[in-house]
């Protein structure tokens, strides 16, 4: 009796033992058939807002091509303009030297040229208004090259706010289909629409800072771009006015 009742025993734990393994797959196969999101899917998920989002990057890469194109020592000064332009202040010939600049793109012809043309208008000018007007110009220069580089924090700057405006709508849709759903899975619903939501902020932050770094490196080269273009300039308006001084006389 005793002997049958162990066996009865047994066989009852191993048809317990042989249902649960049966059932344990069927029931974990639809946790692992999604299985995890792909970076894509990830990104994908965020919604609408990565659209501007996109958009905003391109613009960063692009600005930061240009920017490597344009903002170089030989867009201020060329050697050769300081060269070719030593004969002119020789030969005082101011005429010729207005002919050879206005055909170079370099910031430094650029103040030279527009100090020429004060002079030549205004014959009777002192050293003080020449002086004025070279700074002037070269103040519009240099106020240009540093708007050019404001785009680029303007992008960091708009990135992460869009991002999280996409994250804000993302975790308020996510509330509004729970509070719609019965389903007792709401915790779980409301835990990946959240991390789903917050896939938004986080490219808006990537985007933002390495458009605030490019900014650093950029305005540190504006502000050497500057100083070149204050050095070249202030020797060669110098020279326009001691020319002039000995035309005076």
């Amino acid at each position: 009796m005793k002997r049958s009742f162990l066996g009865s025993t047994l066989v009852f734990s191993l048809m317990t033992s042989a249902v649960m393994a049966q059932t344990a797959p069927a029931s974990a196969a639809p946790a692992s058939a999604h299985g995890p999101l792909t970076l894509w899917e990830l990104i994908m998920s965020a919604g609408w807002v990565m659209i501007p989002l996109l958009f905003i990057s391109v613009l960063v890469l692009s600005l930061v091509f240009f920017y490597v194109l344009t903002l170089k020592d030989s867009a201020i000064v060329d050697e050769e303009i300081v060269h070719r332009i030593e004969p002119f202040f020789e030969n005082d010939d101011l005429e010729g030297m207005a002919r050879f600049l206005a055909d170079r793109p370099q910031a430094t012809a650029r103040v030279l040229e527009h100090t020429l043309k004060f002079i030549r208008r205004n014959p009777d000018a002192d050293a003080e208004s020449i002086k004025a007007v070279a700074e002037s110009e070269g103040t519009r220069i240099a106020t240009q090259l540093n708007q050019r580089v404001l785009y680029v924090m303007d992008c960091g700057v708009l990135a992460p706010m869009l991002g999280l405006f996409g994250t804000v709508v993302g975790i308020l849709r996510s509330f509004g289909s729970i509070a719609q759903e019965a389903s007792p899975m709401r915790t779980m619903l409301l835990a990946g629409g959240v991390s789903q939501a917050l896939v938004a902020t986080a490219v808006g932050l990537v985007v933002g800072i390495t458009a605030m770094g490019c900014y650093a490196y950029f305005r540190g080269r504006v502000q050497h771009l500057i100083s070149l273009l204050e050095g070249s300039t202030t020797p060669l308006v110098q020279q326009l006015i001691l020319l002039r001084k000995r035309r005076d006389k």
